[in-house]
């Protein structure tokens, strides 16, 4: 079972962003070495810390942890550091059931990211998550001493909903004809 939680254990969190095959995607030239590297300490960024657990069958898997910057009151910056037991369909599955969590628990009604371009499995695993590409930041990340573009994705709650209603071919309007609502439709 995913399970979501927001934490403040900042050495976790710098184990998770530090992992050896994590750091190295989660960084640019200017970025301090792994070594050196502390994370934010600030109220105003959430890091959710996300766990598979097993009742009855062991002790549960941290599977890494989403950073979300607000930019402002309603729409939040999201960086993905999934630890390697994550990658695959489990790492897929949190991706896709963390929008809700965190339109569940704070003022959050959009989420976006920058995937820079030679990151190809970054870009892919947002898509499959639902997000939509809707810009190209140009020149805006250096690696390795080469400039690339990043590639400007985001989510909201209400294309959320939408592509909710059509995977299960659910007509979820409040103003629906005969006043029925499915008890699948979220309630508002």
């Amino acid at each position: 079972m995913i399970h979501f939680e927001r934490s403040f254990d900042y050495q976790l969190i710098r184990r998770i962003m530090t992992h050896p095959r994590i750091f190295p995607h989660i960084s640019d030239d200017y970025s301090p070495a792994m070594s050196e590297y502390r994370p934010v300490e600030s109220g105003q960024i959430w890091y959710v810390i996300v766990r598979d657990i097993y009742p009855d069958a062991g002790p549960e898997e941290i599977l890494g942890l989403w950073m979300f910057v607000p930019q402002n009151g309603v729409c939040w910056e999201v960086h993905t550091c999934l630890l390697p037991a994550a990658w695959g369909e489990r790492g897929q599955r949190a991706a896709r059931m963390l929008p809700d969590w965190i339109w569940e628990n704070t003022h959050c009604q959009r989420i976006v990211t920058n995937v820079p371009t030679p990151n190809r499995l970054a870009l892919h695993f947002a898509l499959k998550a639902g997000m939509k590409i809707f810009g190209v930041n140009r020149e805006s990340y250096l690696k390795h001493g080469v400039l690339c573009d990043q590639v400007m994705l985001g989510i909201s709650k209400s294309e959320k909903q939408a592509l909710f209603e059509a995977e299960m071919g659910l007509d979820c309007a409040d103003d629906h004809p005969d006043g029925e609502r499915s008890e699948l439709c979220p309630q508002q």
